[in-house]
């Protein structure tokens, strides 16, 4: 059984964001880029709000797309490495 992931991804405050119907627009003014998610990436996104864990983003993936839990832990997971690889996260 993989352990809980109990770490807490809070948006990169020099980051700026806007969710419009489900997908998530974030602008990185460090790379000059705009990025566009998508309705699970967005979804991950508004819970990366320093106050859920991975954990609980993954249980909240899988209630809102019937997804099961260890595919909702690693898809979470990679995710949010990949935004912190991005500086578009940090964790609280």
């Amino acid at each position: 059984m993989t352990q809980p992931d109990l770490r807490k991804p809070v948006h990169n405050p020099h980051t700026a964001s806007r969710v419009f119907s489900g997908e998530a627009v974030i602008v990185s003014p460090a790379e000059n880029m705009v990025r566009l998610l998508n309705p699970v990436g967005s979804r991950i996104w508004e819970l990366a709000d320093g106050a859920h864990t991975v954990e609980e983003i993954a249980a909240v993936l899988t209630e809102e797309y019937a997804i099961e839990l260890p595919m909702a832990r690693e898809s979470a997971a990679q995710f949010l490495h990949d935004l912190a690889g991005k500086e578009l996260i940090a964790w609280a």
